[in-house]
């Protein structure tokens, strides 16, 4: 399953919305949704065992790591904070 998230600078989730089957458009993207800086949109593979699971709890569980092409869902547990990175 796919969703449309928007993140900020540190892998936080801040909007999920699943994307729909019309023409791959989420709820967020519909909305016309602007991020700020330091803000991001993604659409993401949610990973698997949380696919059935609500979006209240994806956002609570899950982190984006990385950005652009390399940008991915991850539980919280196996999320580091991006300026433990050193990025």
């Amino acid at each position: 399953m796919k969703v449309h998230v928007v993140s900020d600078d540190r892998g936080r989730i801040l909007s999920l919305s699943v994307l729909s089957d019309v023409r791959g458009v989420s709820g967020i993207a519909k909305a016309g949704v602007l991020t700020k800086p330091g803000q991001f949109t993604h659409t993401l593979e949610v990973p698997a065992g949380f696919e059935k699971r609500p979006l209240l709890e994806l956002h609570r569980e899950l982190r984006v790591e990385g950005t652009g092409e390399k940008a991915r869902l991850v539980r919280l547990e196996h999320f580091s904070e991006p300026y433990l990175k050193g990025q």
